[in-house]
């Protein structure tokens, strides 16, 4: 059975694993203005945790998407244990059975990293009205990555390319986004301990080797890693 990053947090029933975690979550959504009214898209929602937060704090319209079905039915679990709305459906990011224009908002939180990013940010586009925001939270290469880690980018994670500030950018501009920006959070947020886990039940060894793996290569001074979070609109 191959074992990869995604399948790890699936199956440990992690929330909140991309960098800086669910306090830089609450901090980047408590500026933006959501109305009960705003239809909202949580694109790559894993196990709910934003999701089920932008439901019960604005109770907006949530639409929680993945693809993983371990993810999913941990978001479920989550939703039904509480009073929430939150629409959960099983799909690509890369081509979703949306309308054009159907959300007010969509957040990204370490998704579009993981898919072919070109495809992933036409799609959210031709989603996002032309008055909505975009927040994204994704892996950036602080300078040119050799070989090496590049290829323990991909075993790790199955990542095939890392873009630096600037690529990200350029990206955004070329699908449309004239208003792009670069939100810098805390140094306290750069690493937070996660608190938020439904693991499944016998996990075997192999899932614990794989999670000390993939916290020995990115606590290495020598990966030039790193994160940044873009908010992105028209205006």
């Amino acid at each position: 059975m191959s074992r990869n990053y995604l399948d790890l947090l699936a199956y440990f029933g992690i929330g909140g694993a991309h960098p800086g975690g669910f306090p830089l979550t609450q901090l980047l959504l408590q500026d933006e203005i959501i109305h009960p009214c705003s239809s909202v898209l949580d694109i790559g929602c894993g196990t709910g945790q934003t999701a089920a937060f932008l439901n019960q704090k604005y109770g907006c319209q949530v639409t929680a998407v993945d693809n993983h079905p371990i993810m999913l039915e941990k978001a479920r679990e989550r939703f039904k244990n509480q009073e929430s709305t939150v629409q959960v459906i099983e799909g690509d990011a890369q081509k979703l059975h949306f309308k054009d224009n159907s959300f007010d908002f969509i957040i990204a939180e370490s998704v579009i990293t993981f898919t072919t990013i070109s495809k992933t940010l036409n799609e959210l586009f031709r989603l996002l009205k032309k008055d909505g925001r975009m927040i994204l939270i994704e892996m950036t290469a602080e300078e040119p990555l050799s070989r090496k880690v590049q290829k323990k980018v991909h075993t790790l994670y199955g990542i095939h390319e890392v873009l630096s500030e600037e690529e990200w950018k350029m990206k955004l501009q070329q699908i449309g986004f004239t208003h792009i920006d670069m939100i810098t959070p805390s140094s306290e947020l750069i690493q937070t301990e996660i608190t938020d886990m439904n693991p499944s039940k016998n996990l075997s060894d192999e899932w614990y080797d794989l999670w000390d793996n993939h916290h020995s290569f990115i606590h290495q001074s020598t990966v030039p890693l790193g994160f940044r979070v873009f908010r992105c609109g028209f205006k």
